[in-house]
């Protein structure tokens, strides 16, 4: 990759999809290139998963790639929630702004999501709400470590992603446990709709299921947006709460859904879980935490050189406005401003020249762990949690559904 590229001036294949020399990421942004091996390598056992267990979960994976593909596009190309821009990976499409590993990320996040809590065997009002809690503890090391690590930006001053847990926006926590339980009601709900006498996960017809898959890649986004209506338009945006409370309001309102579906089921518990432990996704899993706890100990954040895309630079004053939901005109600084800006992840320490006003592509620097020791207390906490929750759900509860028909005995 080029070391300064206009991205205004990429056309045809050279805006489509643009290539980095791997050395030149590990010399410069090691950690990146560490993410987008896992990402690669963890997806890969969920394919694998999928094709070796059949039935549904061979479309579920797919459903899961259309999905990601439609947000990431979608995000893009409307203003009002374009803000955050992605480091520059080994492969990136669409004018430097999709690297491949955030397509496959969705796959990665949601379909072991969905395959752990297949496990418990939720009925079907509760189980979209366990894949969203599910997804965002995934999220969560990913999230804190990848903007500490400059594996993306935000915008400096949109107000919807303003709010700050260790630099990472709440309402990306309400986005990853929104769109994933409705992207899981959907994949569910419109099999059913089509076809409501084969079993769950056993594969109706081909054209029922890519109609279904399809669907669901399109469909999955909206149904996570519009849980933000009830909850997050009318508290932040009309009544200024922080992003905080109303995150944590819908964790506990999916919370209780969980409960609530997982004591009213009546099936007992088979006796036979042999190979329990022999699994893709547990595989997967130990990776992911694995590689998020070996990060936090040898990362060091301020080596950090990431040329890209990032936040426009120019006037301070300049505002655009954010539309809401609920017809609310919000604002935010339409370019970054390099004498008062507010993201103390980043600074110029390892460049000469500060970026001139109107450049989009420009290199940042990382910066140190304000306190190491608790990043360190923080993303071990989070894993070790997130690796018993889903040891205990596939291992402790059911076996993995049936994906073939009953055999019906002949006389």
């Amino acid at each position: 990759m080029p070391k300064h590229i206009n991205v205004s001036e990429l056309k045809g294949f050279d805006w489509w999809v643009q290539f980095r020399d791997p050395y030149d990421t590990i010399e410069k942004h090691a950690s990146f290139l560490g993410v987008e091996i896992v990402c690669f390598t963890g997806t890969m056992l969920t394919l694998i998963h999928a094709l070796r267990n059949g039935g549904r979960f061979r479309w579920l994976w797919l459903a899961t790639l259309l999905h990601g593909i439609t947000v990431e596009c979608v995000s893009y190309f409307i203003p009002d929630i374009d803000n955050f821009w992605h480091a520059q990976g080994v492969v990136t499409f669409l004018g430097l702004r999709l690297p491949l590993y955030i397509a496959l990320i969705y796959p990665y996040f949601i379909y072991t999501a969905s395959v752990a809590v297949s496990h418990m065997r939720l009925p079907w009002w509760g189980e979209p709400f366990a894949v969203g809690v599910s997804v965002v503890l995934i999220d969560l090391p990913y999230d804190i470590m990848g903007i500490k690590s400059l594996w993306w930006t935000w915008h400096d001053t949109d107000p919807n992603i303003y709010d700050r847990h260790y630099w990472v926006p709440w309402t990306s926590y309400y986005f990853h446990a929104t769109f994933a339980c409705g992207f899981t009601l959907v994949f569910h709900g419109i099999r059913k709709l089509l076809d409501n006498q084969t079993e769950k996960w056993v594969s109706s017809s081909f054209s029922k299921e890519l109609l279904t898959c399809v669907l669901t890649g399109l469909l999955g986004m909206p149904l996570g947006v519009l849980q933000f209506l009830p909850i997050y338009h009318p508290l932040h945006d009309t009544n200024k709460l922080h992003s905080e409370v109303c995150v944590a309001l819908l964790f506990a309102v999916y919370v209780m859904i969980i409960w609530s579906a997982d004591r009213s089921k009546s099936e007992s518990k088979p006796t036979d879980r042999k190979n329990k432990y022999r699994s893709e996704i547990l595989l997967h899993l130990i990776l992911h935490y694995g590689f998020y706890i070996i990060l936090v100990f040898i990362s060091k954040p301020e080596n950090n050189v990431v040329t890209g895309l990032h936040e426009p630079v120019g006037a301070c004053q300049e505002t655009v406005p954010v539309y809401t939901a609920f017809g609310h005109v919000l604002a935010k600084n339409k370019y970054l401003c390099l004498d008062h800006y507010d993201e103390a992840i980043f600074d110029f320490h390892c460049v000469k020249n500060l970026p001139k006003p109107g450049t989009d592509y420009y290199t940042i620097c990382g910066t140190k762990f304000p306190n190491h020791a608790e990043y360190i207390a923080v993303i071990c906490g989070v894993c070790t949690f997130g690796f018993f929750w889903f040891f205990q759900i596939m291992t402790q509860s059911y076996s993995l559904p049936r994906t073939t028909p009953k055999k019906v005995k002949q006389n």
